[in-house]
């Protein structure tokens, strides 16, 4: 009844033509590891795209990897994007804006008070006289500045060069 249709010529690997819903686009973004815990399944983030300046544009996150890329050291999060206007082009380039929780402790710390672990960031609290092991996110950076997010609060004591031998417990004096 009939033949498939397929490329012309043995060994062709070009499509014959490719389906594009142009409604719904997927926006796919390999974020940063200090990002990572910000965003999950249903979030929804603004993003620009450098044709359009002045407008901003609303994607819901579809899909987490749940892993690192161990080279860029950055999570692969598929989002949707609504575009009945048919505004955006597919391979269009995205600048997304990442929310971070409003209750997000954030504080500038100096860069030689965190300790970067094969577990991840922490800082060393005083509580005591003694080390508390504070799990945090890191943010901006300049060159000797820090910025983190984390269980901390405004008048927490952190130990101020910590060594990756001080752990939880251990005696801080004054």
């Amino acid at each position: 009844l009939g033949a498939y249709v397929g490329p012309s010529g043995k060994g062709s690997e070009l499509p014959l033509f490719t389906l594009q819903d142009q409604k719904n686009l997927r926006l796919a973004v390999s974020i940063p590891e200090i990002y990572t815990g910000y965003l999950k399944q249903g979030d929804e983030v603004s993003f620009t795209v450098k044709s359009l300046p002045s407008q901003t544009f609303k994607a819901k996150v579809k899909r987490l990897s749940g892993a690192l890329d161990l080279r860029l050291r950055s999570e692969r999060i598929e989002m949707d994007v609504p575009n009945a206007s048919k505004n955006l082009l597919p391979g269009m380039v995205a600048e997304i804006n990442i929310p971070l929780p409003a209750n997000a402790s954030t504080f500038i710390i100096p860069k030689k008070a965190l300790l970067d672990t094969s577990e991840g960031f922490y800082v060393l609290k005083a509580e005591n006289n003694k080390a508390v092991k504070i799990a945090v996110k890191k943010g901006r950076e300049t060159d000797d500045k820090v910025e983190i997010f984390g269980d901390l609060t405004e008048g927490d004591k952190l130990v101020a060069e910590p060594t990756e031998e001080m752990h939880e417990g251990t005696t801080i004096k004054p």
